[in-house]
């Protein structure tokens, strides 16, 4: 169901007042702007958006960040913006340096001796994982059988597909593309930086108790709005001493929907184990007094800021992992927990070192210097610290050295 032009806000009724509101958005924000195709893309997302306001008057923040990011065609990662790299929107460790996708190729294979030799990438992004991996499992002699990729954006897909033909033609039959999860996995799953693009809700600690956000609009652009749903208050019993140590105006992330995608991810798993590599932290730090503006964040042109209702379509939306709930996820649906060692931690506990004297190929991102590379992955102000490994396994009896000695203090 449609609503006729005239229904819609002004800001998004023609494309020249829209195209007006993003080039006022990029000046704020001090970014170049998009091109014409892709705001031509978001304006049509603006008015699908606005059209589920006008039927609903309001929507959850989490519905607005799904369309944002995943609306078929036209949301961020399903639409055809380049994402990763220097001329991309933000950077992952496989595009800092190879060493990064050598090492987890390292866990994979000490993986396999207790399982099927499959893996199962989620997110793939530039491919640059996938093809670091294969080529030390070649160089390792001991190739997967098949390397399953699950990806939601069509153009990242192509990349993938051609950075395979272009560095490993001879291994294009190993690598196959899903378009939903298996339903009977043995292997290993890896998901870099995946979690925190999953939708969540807002809170706000107002004066009237604990509020949902919401999304609606007026004719200059959409807004966020906060008032108490039965969301909201639920979320407070469930976390009463929680919220009772947030001030007025603390704002948080809720992570239901990342749980339902575990438990999902998990229900496809037969036997083997589950790498999670992303931003986040254990639920008391990341619920901290100390963290009033929560950790929602939007990547633009390599530019880290805080609107996520902007440039519709063309950022990226993120908020940091709560590893805590994940881990309880996990253990409620029959899984085990490995360990949550820092990025650092687990690079170095699975020998990143033997790595680091190896002639570095050039499919790289940049011309960081070996040393440069090490200090972004294993620096406690650099990825080091800030991003973490959440090791699950499910009917899984074998062990990685990444995870010694290692584990949540909460569960």
């Amino acid at each position: 169901m449609s609503v006729e032009p005239e229904s819609l806000p002004e800001f998004c009724r023609n494309y020249q007042d829209y195209q007006q509101l993003l080039q006022h958005q990029c000046q704020t924000l001090e970014v170049p702007e998009p091109e014409q195709i892709a705001i031509e893309s978001s304006f049509q997302l603006a008015q699908k958006i606005a059209e589920l306001i006008h039927f609903k008057s309001k929507i959850p923040f989490s519905e607005f960040m799904q369309q944002a990011l995943y609306s078929p065609g036209l949301g961020y990662y399903s639409g055809g913006s380049h994402k990763l790299g220097a001329g991309g929107d933000f950077v992952t460790a496989p595009e800092i340096s190879p060493m990064f996708g050598k090492t987890l190729a390292k866990s994979i294979q000490q993986a396999w001796q207790d399982t099927d030799n499959c893996v199962l990438e989620l997110g793939a992004g530039s491919g640059k994982l996938m093809v670091d991996i294969l080529q030390q499992c070649q160089s390792g002699g001991c190739l997967p059988k098949t390397y399953y990729i699950l990806e939601v954006s069509a153009e990242l897909r192509q990349r993938q597909k051609q950075r395979l033909s272009e560095v490993l033609p001879q291994l294009k039959s190993k690598v196959v593309w899903l378009d939903s999860l298996p339903k009977s996995f043995h292997g290993v799953v890896v998901a870099n930086e995946v979690v925190d693009a999953i939708p969540v809700e807002l809170l706000m600690q107002t004066e009237q108790g604990l509020a949902q956000g919401f999304v609606t609009h007026n004719e200059q652009g959409f807004k966020l709005e906060f008032e108490p749903s039965s969301f909201s208050q639920g979320w407070r019993k469930r976390h009463k001493e929680t919220c009772q140590q947030w001030p007025e105006g603390y704002l948080a992330e809720s992570c239901e929907l990342r749980r339902d995608w575990l438990k999902s991810l998990l229900e496809s798993i037969e036997q083997g184990c589950v790498l999670l590599i992303d931003y986040g932290f254990e639920e008391d730090e990341l619920y901290s007094p100390y963290r009033p503006q929560g950790s929602l964040q939007c990547y633009y042109r390599q530019k880290k800021h805080s609107m996520p209702l902007a440039l519709l379509g063309l950022q990226d939306i993120t908020s940091s992992v709560n590893f805590t709930r994940l881990a309880e996820e996990a253990l409620g649906a029959g899984a085990s927990v490995m360990g949550l060692p820092t990025q650092a931690q687990f690079l170095t506990l699975s020998g990143i070192e033997q790595f680091v004297a190896q002639p570095q190929d050039s499919d790289t991102m940049s011309s960081l210097s070996v040393a440069q590379q090490l200090q972004t992955l294993l620096m406690p102000n650099e990825m080091g610290q800030n991003i973490k490994v959440l090791g699950l396994s499910k009917g899984f009896s074998g062990a990685l050295s990444g995870f010694t000695s290692l584990g949540l203090n909460q569960v």
